[in-house]
């Protein structure tokens, strides 16, 4: 089978990419015929399509405003990303089109091309873009559905995207064109990674006839497999890890009450983001916090496989959250938000234990008891267990090829 995959980047950046490059390597390693479609990129890794990418653009928070105005028009509707597409759809021949997150930065203008040859689209929801102007229903700390039934005004009421009045702005006009234009129409089927998506996404007006459940395959991979004994030399001894984006949605506020109350245990801090900063100045009252910084995933896997507990205190919706899958896999006894998809993968006193979210006391004693109990690693071993059969890539494989061939069979 001739498959694209198709994604904003081509270089591990975050979940949405380490879902897109297994799913890249799984098919390649199965015998199918794989190709990319992705903005250019100096971090980009090897693609037999990298010739066609569309020209690089930068969305990021600490882009200047000045180019992003300038970029505007490309963040609406992208010309030069439906270019890419078409002439890789005339070069390659995909007999299916499998998106992950096109965001701004290819935008849905892509699709136009997949639908005028008739090359049958499928699309993994990694976040709600197709109906939330901020991706991820989360709006200055809490949850947020606001948007709901297409009034994208209240993004610029809301000033949800990047807590920017203009950003929202720019994003509620891209919200009504894509509307206005049927951006998605080209979809056939939408693949869900959770139970959890699966039912968000028909509450926005998904037919559910065309909902696809398939959790995301989970595996250490080589890198981690090769590290699974090493560790970087600040965390030493027991300790609870949080790794992830240092991001509010994220929880990273709550870090610093956490230490507080699990003090004098270490609470080891693995990830960059735009809270870095502001987390790094609450260390110096609290030296159990310990910052690390981004790590290359073979050092985070060594890290991991040597944590007491983990611990991921989000405030949002997660769509699946491999945050604890990955944990669970390495037998890692894990508390968790009760939010989204994470009690799908964390059941409280089964395969992990449970807090509200936001709930920085009732989280570390969740972490208290991790610590302390003796049924902690029987949790932590029904986790792995767990994610070892429902993340198993050849189960994962196996049902993306049964999605595509049914894309592929309808008219």
């Amino acid at each position: 089978m001739r498959v694209l995959l198709v994604n904003a980047f081509h270089y591990l950046r975050g979940g949405v990419e380490r879902t897109y490059l297994d799913e890249s390597r799984w098919l390649v390693a199965a015998g199918h015929e794989v190709a990319h479609l992705a903005i250019r990129d100096p971090r980009n890794l090897p693609s037999p399509t990298a010739a066609c990418f569309a020209p690089q653009v930068d969305y990021g928070e600490g882009a200047p405003l000045a180019r992003q105005l300038g970029q505007l028009p490309r963040a609406l509707w992208s010309r030069p990303a439906a270019e890419a597409a078409a002439r890789i759809v005339r070069e390659f021949r995909p007999e299916v089109a499998h998106l992950h997150a096109p965001s701004r930065y290819l935008t849905p203008a892509i699709l136009r091309p997949f639908e005028h040859a008739r090359v049958p689209v499928v699309m993994t929801l990694h976040d709600f873009k197709p109906w939330c102007t901020n991706r991820i229903l989360f709006a200055h700390g809490a949850p947020c559905e606001r948007c709901k039934g297409g009034r994208h005004w209240k993004a610029l009421a809301t000033g949800c995207v990047q807590d920017s009045r203009l950003k929202s702005a720019v994003g509620m006009v891209e919200a009504y064109l894509h509307d206005a234009v049927g951006a998605y129409r080209a979809v056939r089927l939408w693949i869900a990674p959770s139970r959890f998506v699966l039912e968000k996404a028909g509450e926005f007006g998904v037919d559910r006839a065309r909902l696809r459940l398939l959790l995301h395959g989970v595996d250490r991979g080589p890198a981690g497999a090769a590290a699974a004994g090493a560790s970087p030399p600040a965390a030493t001894g027991r300790f609870v890890l949080f790794a992830g984006r240092l991001a509010l949605e994220k929880g990273v506020r709550l870090l610093p009450a956490l230490a507080m109350r699990l003090a004098p245990v270490p609470l080891v801090v693995a990830g960059a983001g735009p809270l870095g900063a502001w987390l790094a100045r609450q260390t110096a009252s609290l030296p159990n916090l310990r910052l690390l910084g981004h790590l290359p995933d073979g050092e985070l896997a060594g890290l991991r496989a040597r944590a007491a507990a983990v611990v991921v205190p989000s405030l949002f919706y997660e769509h699946f959250c491999y945050a604890a899958a990955e944990a669970l896999l390495e037998a890692r006894p894990v508390v968790a938000a009760r939010i989204g998809a994470i009690p799908e993968l964390v059941e409280h006193e089964r395969t992990g234990l449970l807090a509200p979210p936001g709930d920085a006391h009732a989280l570390a004693e969740a972490l208290r008891r991790a610590l302390d109990d003796p049924l902690a690693p029987r949790w932590a071993e029904a986790g792995r267990r767990h994610v070892l059969e429902a993340g198993a890539p050849s189960r994962h494989l196996e049902g993306l090829l049964e999605v595509y061939r049914e894309a592929m069979a309808m008219a």
